[in-house]
Formats: structure tokens, C-alpha cells, sequence
């Protein structure tokens, strides 16, 4: 049976593995261009991040309840 709380925090692992990759990619990449669109992709996923933590502790919480 799977964890919701465990799922969770195995897509915000990966999505942070995810943005350091774009960032690292961003910072090696000599268009200026392409390295912005790489920088803002991993500003995204930063996003998507801190709303699945947002998630994860309201799942968090209800289980506690």
C-alpha cells in the first residue's frame, strides 16, 4: 500500500535533484539566451516544490488528527 506522505517527499527529492540539474546546466551553457530559460525552468520547479511541501505537511497534519 502506498504512503501518501512518503510519495510526496519522494517528488520533491527528485524535483530538487531536477532543479540543481537545470542550474548546473544554466551555469555551464555559454548562450545567454538558453541559460536564462534553464535558470527560470528550475525557478519553477522551485515553485512546484514549496507548494508540495505545502502538501505534504497538510497530509502530514490530517494524519496526525
Amino acid at each position: 500500500m502506498s504512503n501518501p506522505a512518503n510519495d510526496v517527499q519522494q517528488c520533491i527529492q527528485q524535483c530538487q535533484q531536477t532543479a540543481q540539474q537545470l542550474r548546473s546546466m544554466a551555469s555551464q551553457e555559454t548562450n545567454s539566451q538558453v541559460s536564462m530559460m534553464l535558470a527560470e525552468g528550475a525557478h519553477h520547479l522551485d515553485l512546484c516544490i514549496e507548494e508540495c511541501q505545502f502538501s505534504l505537511k497538510q497530509i502530514q497534519n490530517s494524519a496526525m488528527a
